[in-house]
């Protein structure tokens, strides 16, 4: 079997450094959170962008650059069950390659400005195409396993007077993140994993460690409040 080498036509910056900082789905909806694409020089590639900016969105293919191994089952942030990587969006997979569908804002010479990125800063772009509604989505396509999620709850947050403050003051500073990415963990399954950074304190409470913050939260039913948030230095 051949070998197929690719090369980087640019790279992608995007406000997420860490894996667990990447959403698990893109950040629709998301406008002022915005991306950008810088295309190599000197590789004639402000002509491929021509006739692009009529479209609304773009289909990104890109490299998992922070991946050095796959797996063959994987476990997906909705439900406990392990799934083959084939059926999933896991990003362990045989060959580290990605596709997000992203929102097209503007173009500047080699730059492009995105959004609703669901990427780490500094990836590798592969490839551009456009996304086109009549040929690439099918609403009415069954989903799998995911379409069996339907019966699984999706848990809303609330954040106590003390932790919306500090959030508050940290979307406008340095960790303007941390909201969405503290939502994201928390949302779809707010227990205790091996695989993630959450235990179990007492009187159900529990903790969760993004970075050098530690958050604790309570459970009632499909409700999260969030109790309080402290930085360790």
């Amino acid at each position: 079997m051949p070998d197929y080498t690719f090369s980087p036509i640019g790279y992608i910056q995007t406000l997420r450094e860490k894996k667990y900082e990447a959403p698990r789905q893109p950040d629709v909806g998301h406008q002022n959170i915005t991306s950008v694409i810088e295309l190599l020089p000197h590789c004639n590639y402000e002509q491929a962008l021509d006739d692009i900016q009529g479209f609304e969105r773009l289909w990104l293919l890109y490299v998992f650059h922070k991946n050095t191994h796959w797996k063959p089952k994987v476990r997906v942030p909705r439900g406990r069950t392990k799934r083959g990587v084939f059926a999933t969006r896991a990003p362990y997979r045989p060959n580290n390659i990605g596709i997000s569908c992203v929102r097209l804002l503007d173009i500047r010479g080699r730059h492009i400005i995105i959004a609703d990125a669901d990427i780490l800063d500094g990836t590798p772009l592969l490839d551009i195409k456009p996304y086109i509604p009549y040929m690439d989505s099918f609403p009415l396509s069954r989903a799998g396993w995911v379409d069996e999620l339907a019966d699984v709850p999706v848990f809303n947050i609330q954040e106590s007077p003390d932790v919306k403050i500090i959030l508050d003051t940290c979307v406008s500073e340095d960790d303007s993140l941390l909201r969405m990415t503290i939502y994201d963990m928390l949302s779809n399954d707010p227990y205790p994993h091996p695989y993630r950074r959450i235990k179990y304190i007492d009187n159900n409470i529990f903790m969760l460690a993004v970075r050098y913050w530690r958050i604790t939260y309570s459970i009632d039913e499909n409700i999260i409040t969030l109790q309080s948030i402290k930085r360790e230095e």
